[in-house]
């Protein structure tokens, strides 16, 4: 019944479109049950992204320069060995290793060339408990010595026309592949492997390799699979027949059961930052890994309105039943035919966490939760002109609501907005999985200073006499 009488209440209760810390609209005369709106500030700014944790299941490869500095990056990466394999018999000889790079798509100039170049990791393997940033040390895990090289020459690519796909482009099935012949000395070195009754064994022995770009600087693959494939040949022989040769092939895959790591780097990102910083109506989140805005909210100052508000805390439960932050997005999807290397596509989903618990979040795939992690979808609403508008939106009240019981000692709340991809569960919708955003994009959102329609949060808080509810 208490809350029937609440959703009447606030229903009645107008809203103050100041976007200060202001006073909302009216006290109710009784003195059990207080409902207020008020619409509180924020503060926002751009924050460096260092690097993130994951476990890509897709990778980055090559270079480019964005509006938001150049990205680099390249790959390590561990392949699984086929537990118990073995060669076929003494007579097996190698003719030639063989890696493939699978893509799906790229970003920047399609038709412009791409250098890529192959190192054997030969420091040191990736460890299974460890997970690992797109900032990792490459000199810790291979060289870059000459000997370590292993291509057999250079692999010049055009991302738009590839050459060597295991598919015809007029397949619906077709995958654009990129085909490096590894050097015949290497070949020769991994052919003479023959632990393959586990998959430690097979590290020490084989570390792993390093994937990175050596030409080029306009562009870069989306990758989704690699693959290296051993081709060798053997000799069957036949009791009172002429002997058959016989050729054969063994793949190693970079899948789930062996780790990777997408190196990312960004060269003149500080400068970057300190220019965008200098633009005061608009913020930016960046991915993968560049920049992301940085929200603060004064709790302290939220605490103390709702106690002039409603009363003593001490008198009053406090219910938080709304606190939306609007995030508005600036984009314009307007022009057909977007292409792939068009830099201001927002990300689909934002999340919203506080800041301490980023590194925790990742490093041990948590599930959104009202407490640490909100996510919002962008949403499309369309204004009176037929105007098209984009946003994030965000239901605080259930944070607002524990902080502001359990009194808790801070002057900021301090929130981070990142890029996120979001895997959900078909049939039920609930979500599976959350990794930060490794596409590249920008997304452009009003700063807490836009003249226009700054960032707030539009509250309406009811308090509940003890005394009353005690009764």
């Amino acid at each position: 019944m208490i809350y029937l009488l609440l959703l009447i209440l606030i229903a009645l209760v107008g809203c103050n479109e100041n976007n200060s810390i202001s006073a909302g609209a009216s006290t109710l005369p009784e003195n059990d049950i207080r409902v207020m709106s008020d619409t509180f500030g924020v503060t926002s700014q751009l924050d460096s992204c260092i690097a993130i944790s994951l476990t890509p299941d897709s990778f980055l490869l090559g270079e480019c320069v964005t509006h938001f500095g150049t990205l680099q990056a390249d790959i390590l990466t561990q392949l699984a060995c086929p537990e118990g394999f073995k060669y076929p018999n003494e007579t097996a000889e190698v003719d030639s290793v063989c890696l493939y790079l699978y893509y799906n798509n790229w970003y920047g100039d399609g038709k412009s060339p791409l250098g890529i170049a192959v190192y054997e990791m030969d420091e040191n393997t990736l460890k299974d408990n460890l997970l690992y940033q797109s900032n990792i040390q490459l000199a810790d895990y291979c060289s870059l010595a000459p000997s370590t090289y292993i291509s057999d020459q250079s692999n010049i690519i055009i991302p738009a026309t590839p050459v060597d796909s295991s598919y015809s482009s007029k397949s619906e099935s077709y995958v654009p592949t990129i085909r490096i012949k590894l050097s015949d000395e290497f070949a020769k070195r991994f052919f003479k492997i023959k632990e393959f009754d586990s998959q430690k064994a097979f590290n020490e022995l084989f570390k792993g390799l390093y994937i990175c770009t050596d030409f080029g600087g306009s562009n870069v693959l989306y990758v989704t699979d690699i693959t290296m494939t051993v081709f060798y040949h053997f000799t069957m022989q036949r009791p009172g027949m002429n002997d058959t040769i016989i050729n054969d092939t063994r793949a190693f895959y970079a899948n789930e059961e062996v780790r990777q790591v997408n190196r990312y780097s960004y060269p003149n990102r500080q400068s970057i930052l300190t220019h965008y910083s200098q633009v005061s109506d608009t913020n930016y989140i960046v991915s993968p890994a560049n920049i992301y805005t940085e929200l603060s909210v004064r709790i302290d100052s939220i605490y103390e309105r709702i106690n002039q508000q409603i009363g003593d805390t001490s008198e009053y439960r406090v219910y938080v039943n709304k606190a939306d932050l609007n995030i508005d997005v600036l984009y314009s999807d307007s022009a057909t035919g977007r292409p792939r290397d068009r830099w201001d596509t927002p990300a689909s989903h934002m999340m919203l966490i506080q800041k301490e618990e980023i590194n925790t979040f990742f490093s041990k795939n948590e599930m959104p939760s009202d407490s640490v992690a909100i996510i919002a979808a962008l949403t499309a609403t369309s204004d009176t002109l037929g105007n098209i508008n984009y946003k994030y939106t965000y239901d605080l009240s259930k944070l607002l609501t524990r902080q502001i019981r359990n009194k808790v000692q801070t002057e900021y709340l301090n929130f981070v907005l990142v890029p996120v991809a979001v895997t959900s569960n078909t049939s039920t919708g609930s979500i599976q999985s959350v990794k930060p955003l490794q596409t590249i994009s920008a997304t452009l959102i009003r700063s807490a200073n836009n003249q226009e329609t700054p960032m707030d949060i539009e509250m309406v808080y009811a308090g509940f006499s003890k005394t009353r509810q005690g009764q």
